[in-house]
């Protein structure tokens, strides 16, 4: 027997490993269908109990189907490495903002470069790990109009843990799922609530910075056949495109009072560190986009730079 190789953690095998992710749920729910569907001999209050559980068994699988069905035609991103590194830095002073008005697509299977962090496993075993690295996500808003979070890990050094599922696949999700109102305004992290989440934070960040045009650039890899002919307007959308998500260079600073202005002027040359400001969007400018602002140098050209203090662009 040939042993399957692992695909290499790269933008354009996003799409085989989203088929091998669906085809493993797949299996799992047919699998646990067919053996819900077995006959019992139990009687009385053991009927019961096993009734109890086949039909909690069978709601879980009807939202397992669901679930997979969404992730088949979500949306494919990857974040590059420089942009894991701007969307973990952003997240630790991102102010108020909106799910909805801030998810890029209404279903999506995001993969980062490098992982952005350890989340916790549930394990099935005294020897398995408590946390795994955090290489993906993917959510979607459910037809009751929660918005689903699901961290995803590829399990690259600990394969076996989904052994017990009888299933291979190069991704699969982790725990916490959390659930969201999308139309409600996220300030749980930002007053240190009881039911903040810094996954949610780092969520947001990168999601908003996937928006900003003057932070990150967006390229996408389609490998859909095309005829020189054929308008790209007119080509149907192919599910497995990925849009790769990278780190711009710095733009030129806001411009500002430069020390040419006759009452005040600087001396030297300083960094401005990369911050949040609040910008007005939506119907009559009635809601509220964080929007990046990168850092920058500010002060007169000719003058020295201060260097005590320097908050780096990575890049």
């Amino acid at each position: 027997m040939v042993k399957r190789r692992s695909l290499p953690w790269a933008p354009n095998c996003v799409p085989d490993m989203r088929r091998q992710w669906c085809n493993a749920l797949d299996t799992l729910v047919e699998r646990q269908s067919a053996a819900l569907a077995e006959p019992s001999d139990a009687s009385g209050e053991g009927a019961r109990r096993l009734q109890r559980l086949q039909a909690k068994l069978a709601e879980s699988l009807s939202q397992m189907s669901a679930e997979a069905d969404a992730i088949k035609s979500a949306s494919l991103f990857w974040v590059s490495r420089d942009m894991v590194d701007v969307a973990l830095d952003a997240a630790g002073s991102l102010p108020e903002w909106t799910p909805a008005i801030a998810a890029p697509a209404p279903a999506g299977v995001l993969c980062w470069a490098k992982p952005a962090g350890s989340v916790p496993w549930n394990a099935l075993s005294s020897t398995d790990p408590t946390e795994v690295p955090w290489d993906g996500l993917w959510w979607w808003f459910r037809p009751d109009g929660v918005l689903q979070l699901q961290p995803l890990s590829r399990l690259a050094k600990n394969p076996a843990l989904i052994a017990p599922y009888e299933v291979s696949s190069p991704l699969w999700a982790t725990n916490p799922t959390l659930m969201v109102q999308p139309l409600i305004p996220r300030t749980a992290e930002v007053a240190g609530a009881a039911d903040a989440s810094p996954l949610v934070s780092v969520i947001g960040a990168a999601w908003l910075l996937m928006g900003q045009p003057t932070v990150t650039a967006t390229r996408v890899f389609d490998d859909t056949p095309r005829s020189r002919s054929e308008e790209p307007a007119a080509a149907p959308r192919n599910p497995d495109r990925v849009s790769i998500i990278e780190l711009r260079r710095p733009m030129s600073p806001p411009r500002e009072h430069d020390g040419s202005s006759a009452d005040r002027k600087y001396r030297h040359r300083w960094w401005v560190g990369g911050h949040w400001r609040q910008q007005a969007c939506g119907p009559n400018h009635a809601d509220r986009r964080p929007k990046w602002i990168a850092p920058y140098v500010k002060g007169p050209d000719d003058a020295p730079l201060k260097t005590d203090r320097v908050h780096v662009w990575r890049r």
